[in-house]
This record gives C-alpha cells, structure tokens and sequence, in this order.
C-alpha cells in the first residue's frame, strides 16, 4: 500500500510539473541560485555535492559554474551496484546537455568519501513542510546522507509545485533539514 501511495503521488507531481513551461522552470531555477547563494552555509561549504539535472527538475548548471567561481571543490553522484551512490569530484569544464541520467567516468575523476562533504543539494520528486522528501525510489539518496559527516548541511532542491501536504515516511527515509525552491529557502520540521 505504502509503495503504491508513494507511486501516486511521484505521478501527480511529474503532472504538476509537466504543466510549468520550460521558461518558468528556467527562472525558477535562477532565483534557487540566488537564494543559494546569498546563504552563510553555503558560503562556508568547501566541498558541495550536487548532482546534474534531469530536465524535469531545478537546472543545477547555474549552481556547479557558481560553485567553481568559489572554488568550492563539487562532488557528482555516480551509482555503484555495491555501495550506493558514490562521489566524484569534477574538474571545471563544460558538461553535457542531456535529457537522461549523466554519471561521471572514475576516469576523468577523483573519489570522494561522503564524510569529506560538507553540502549537499539533493533532487527529489517531492516534498512537504515537515522535510519528507520522496525520491524517484531507489533510497540511494537516504543511504549515504545517513552517512554523512555530522555537520553537513542538507537542502532539497524542489519547484514550489512538488511540496506535497504530507508524505508516507518510512523509518530509514532521512527528512531535508532545508529545501530551497523559486520562493527562496526555508528550515522544514
């Protein structure tokens, strides 16, 4: 039952944001920038782990080039069948336009460990004002941010449209601390 709700509501909100044209999606995502930006954790954030956007989410484009520009150190999730999500650190360059999943090549990067992140912006499908946050339904977000350093902050990066009035939580669900959408960020809880 638990998991079929949890289908429910991931298709109501792909709906929801279907609806949004690509401009509005496009300025919303510029003003999570500058919310992002102007905050003090972020600020002090050496290392940052982001992930690269899927075009029915918050554009994270913007935030990697600002990242760089501070020269804060940017971590990239890439899946490993063993351990979850693992991170990558990117070096500055352009990267790819694409519409499905990019992960980055080990090759071309440096590991990470999750304890040496001091941020994370996480993608979702949807959230609420309690800081329950819905993924796509894999739990590798919830397994390694349950791994993370104490001190770590955690945002959700979400468009107003995919805050939910609650959502089904499961004890090993670990809630945003954060979420940040075009209205700006707030504290959850």
């Amino acid at each position: 039952m638990l998991s079929r709700t949890k289908s429910t509501i991931r298709e109501e909100v792909r709906q929801r944001i279907s609806t949004l044209p690509e401009e509005i999606r496009i300025q919303a995502s510029q003003r999570m920038e500058e919310a992002i930006a102007g905050r003090p954790e972020w600020k002090m954030a050496e290392t940052v782990a982001l992930f690269l956007s899927l075009p029915d989410e918050p554009q994270t484009r913007g935030i990697l080039r600002l990242a760089w520009e501070a020269g804060k150190r940017v971590v990239l999730p890439k899946i490993d069948i063993r351990e979850g999500l693992t991170w990558w650190r990117m070096p500055q360059s352009n990267l790819p336009e694409t519409s499905t999943l990019w992960e980055p090549s080990p090759e071309k990067a440096e590991h990470v460990s999750v304890e040496k992140i001091n941020a994370f912006l996480v993608p979702g499908r949807a959230f609420d004002a309690r800081g329950g946050r819905l993924g796509r339904g894999g739990g590798h977000y919830d397994r390694t941010l349950s791994r993370r350093a104490r001190g770590a902050w955690v945002a959700g990066l979400f468009f107003a449209v995919q805050e939910v009035e609650l959502l089904p939580q499961e004890p090993h669900d670990i809630p945003m601390p954060f979420v940040v959408t075009e209205n700006g960020w707030r504290k959850t809880g």
